[in-house]
């Protein structure tokens, strides 16, 4: 079985879009998603200052089918990462590599998907949902 490393902004919009791309990765058999707890903790404050209720209740519905792991990040991690990506994004992509998932799915294309990230990830593949749908995974 794959497993797939979700960053906030596919949780985030998971949990705001029912019926999209990212939600749809939660109704699929035959990967395991997984994430971090920094992940979680950013997304259920974003949905505390910028969603509903309901929305909330539906987060913790989605985080239920969710592995989620905590990972301790050294110097080096931070160091080597801090040279590849801009800085609000250093935790999650180091977390994403040390978890060794097979894919990475982010929306955030503009500072993921580009080459230098994907060469320090490696063998790790990055997409995003739209793009890991069209794999045939």
């Amino acid at each position: 079985m794959k497993t797939v490393f979700l960053d906030s902004s596919v949780l985030f919009t998971a949990v705001n879009s029912p019926v999209g791309g990212s939600s749809k990765l939660f109704i699929l058999k035959n990967i395991q998603l997984i994430t971090s707890k920094i992940v979680l903790t950013e997304v259920e404050r974003n949905i505390r200052k910028k969603l509903l209720d309901y929305h909330l209740e539906r987060f913790f519905l989605l985080v239920d089918k969710i592995k989620i792991f905590g990972i301790e990040i050294n110097k080096v991690d931070l160091e080597k990462a801090e040279k590849i990506i801009v800085k609000k994004d250093v935790i999650i992509l180091i977390q994403a590599k040390l978890s060794k998932a097979d894919f990475l799915l982010t929306l955030d294309k503009k500072h993921f998907i580009q080459k230098k990230v994907t060469n320090y990830v490696k063998p790790m593949k990055i997409f995003t949902p739209k793009d890991f749908f069209r794999t045939k995974i």
